[in-house]
């Protein structure tokens, strides 16, 4: 044993294990499952001696068994490899369950002779990524109506005014401001212009 380097008796590994709330998994060389931690139960509904001896690969989402298992493939054939992957598990009550796994290649270590395999539930951190970007998709959805202009505007013949949803009448530049990313710069044009200052015919009135 190497000085300085804290070590584990077996009762305090079994301990950690045990408790922990991953699922520990060690898989044979021909991928059937040697040993299953009890945090199976709590996070996929199964008894570990339910799942022990199977490849379990039945148990994986029809749309990801295909990557899983191609990568699986890959991955049992270099020893000392680590690799992780994000996939869905039926859990024993039908619903399925989003796992990410970390997988350790230890065929060729003497004492292990398997691939250790830490799974961790991540559904709940899923929905939450789902309900943001469909959040974020709604409000971009508004923000691109809500600058949209369609359909027919009722306008004043005289004023120009236009008549709101809510039936009240705002200057047209206040309308198209609330409802489109515009300013307004204002002038005349030079017919207005020769209407209201005939003595500077010509000159264009300073923008405002």
């Amino acid at each position: 044993m190497a000085e300085g380097r804290p070590t584990l008796s077996d009762d305090q590994m079994r301990l950690l294990v045990e408790n922990s709330e991953d699922i520990l998994t060690i898989r044979e060389a021909d991928g059937r499952i040697r040993y299953m931690s009890p945090a199976v139960h709590r996070v996929l509904g199964y008894k570990q001696e339910e799942l022990i001896g199977s490849i379990g690969f039945e148990l994986l989402h029809p749309d990801d068994r295909p990557a899983v298992e191609s990568a699986f493939a890959e991955f049992w054939k270099t020893p000392g490899a680590r690799d992780s992957i994000q996939y869905r598990a039926r859990h024993a009550n039908g619903s399925w369950v989003s796992l990410e796994v970390v997988a350790f290649n230890m065929l060729d270590d003497p004492a292990v002779r398997g691939v250790v395999i830490n799974g961790r539930d991540i559904s709940e951190r899923n929905n939450k990524e789902t309900g943001k970007d469909q959040l974020i998709a709604e409000l971009q959805q508004t923000l691109a109506r809500a600058k949209t202009l369609s359909g027919v505007l009722p306008i004043c013949a005289s004023c120009k005014k236009i008549q709101s949803e809510s039936g009240n009448w705002q200057q047209i530049e206040v309308y198209l401001r609330e409802r489109a990313p515009v300013e307004f710069s204002h002038g005349m044009c030079p017919e207005c212009a020769r209407l209201w200052f005939p003595d500077h015919a010509g000159q264009q009135p300073n923008e405002s």
